[in-house]
């Protein structure tokens, strides 16, 4: 029709709606995105890049992200494995690497920054033992160099070494502290009562709030009583708001859950079934979500059996709940990546490293390599073999958070 006035297709009405259509302004939509779950909030992040400045800057502020879901594992939380080198004859000096291996393509070997001797490490956070005769104790942050060197440590009682766990805040109220977040530093020992066999655990704790040491606190570990200490505290797993050890006495295998603030101890027995012998079957501990059930990992030649609890006693179950083959998880994995990592003879021997606990992963060393296995899929995700990696005594996982990961992701993520 002349001048225009006739009918619109489809498609113009349609358009002409979107456009009519009231759009939110970005900063409503990331107020909305933070209370959502982490995946939801790293899409929404991911958009475009007028969304991820002001998500970087949501997080800046210090806004609290009230995310549900949070138990969820997030792999590319897992940046890679910190790997200290120990002195030898060709080299006498001690250093410490970080081992980046969030990209498979593009795997990296650095330095870290703050050195020492790695005690324990979450979100981000590194806490090392540095200084002359390594009498130190340092929390770092590898990604910005920060680093607070803690006053000297408190001594214990008849002791010889203690077990240390690093505590990250999860209320993003940082900016107070050198490397920007508050934690805590908790000093453990398991020891032998002088009489009746008793195990007492004795523990102090350092707030990066107070700055200061906390009082020094021993309690009696019940339903424990034995003859002889055979393994102490290992490998800590912090979830359920809880520390968690594994350890063995001539009575059997334990799991110690220690409530930091509460000072509450409990303590649950593997059952009967379980492998209770000392060097043949290496143990580790792992869980099942963020801040989920603890678990037992163990290696048992080329097979690695997972232990779970009741969810309706708490008690340890007589089977274990799962159980892989990792000769032929790991060859899978090898098979499809290819490289020259490929052993000639079977079965794969392995060991159990470490766990990551937000990306829910498990360090194994086999084949001259390393491999992250994930939980959720029993399938290898991540692996490094480099002849040009220097001989390392120590490894344990290195995690950033999700209030880190998100302002500085890539694409390929």
């Amino acid at each position: 029709m002349t001048g225009g006035g006739g009918a619109r297709s489809p498609a113009q009405a349609a358009r002409g709606r979107r456009q009519k259509a009231a759009s939110l302004p970005l900063d409503v939509l990331v107020d909305i995105a933070a209370h959502t779950d982490p995946a939801t909030f790293v899409r929404c992040a991911a958009t475009c890049v007028d969304m991820r400045c002001r998500v970087k800057e949501y997080i800046s502020l210090r806004h609290p992200l009230r995310l549900r879901q949070g138990d969820r594992f997030v792999l590319p939380l897992l940046r890679g494995h910190l790997m200290y080198r120990s002195h030898d004859w060709s080299e006498p000096k001690e250093q410490l690497f970080l081992m980046d291996t969030s990209a498979p393509d593009a795997t990296k070997l650095r330095t870290a920054t703050g050195g020492g001797f790695p005690l324990s490490s979450r979100d981000g956070l590194v806490l090392a033992r540095v200084g002359a005769a390594a009498k130190e104790l340092r929390v770092c942050d590898p990604a910005t160099g920060r680093s607070m060197t803690l006053p000297p440590e408190p001594a214990f009682p008849r002791t010889w070494g203690a077990n240390y766990v690093l505590l990250v805040s999860d209320d993003d109220k940082g900016g107070t502290t050198s490397v920007g977040r508050h934690f805590q530093v908790v000093k453990a020992y398991l020891n032998m009562s002088e009489y009746g066999g008793y195990l007492h655990l004795q523990f102090q704790t350092f707030s990066s709030e107070h700055g200061a040491w906390g009082l020094y606190t021993e309690t009696w570990l019940p339903y424990v009583q034995c003859g002889r200490l055979k393994r102490s505290l290992d490998k800590a797993l912090v979830t359920g708001g809880a520390v968690h050890w594994l350890f063995m006495t001539d009575t059997g295998f334990y799991v110690l859950k220690l409530r930091v603030g509460a000072a509450k101890v409990m303590v649950t027995k593997l059952p009967k079934g379980f492998p209770h012998h000392l060097w043949e079957h290496q143990k580790l501990l792992a869980a099942s979500s963020v801040g989920g059930d603890v678990l037992v990992l163990v290696a048992d030649d080329d097979r690695m059996s997972v232990w779970a609890q009741s969810k309706h006693t708490a008690k340890w179950k007589q089977r274990p709940h799962v159980v892989i083959n990792m000769t032929e998880t790991i060859l899978r994995f090898l098979d499809k990546e290819g490289g020259g990592c490929i052993p000639p003879t079977k079965p794969v021997g392995f060991s159990l490293v470490s766990f990551a606990e937000k990306s829910g992963t498990v360090l194994i060393k086999a084949c001259n390599g390393f491999f992250w296995l994930d939980l959720r899929t029993m399938e290898i995700v991540r692996w490094f073999w480099d002849h040009g990696v220097p001989y390392t005594t120590h490894n344990i996982p290195y995690e950033i958070s999700l209030t880190a990961w998100v302002p500085t992701f890539s694409s390929t993520l």
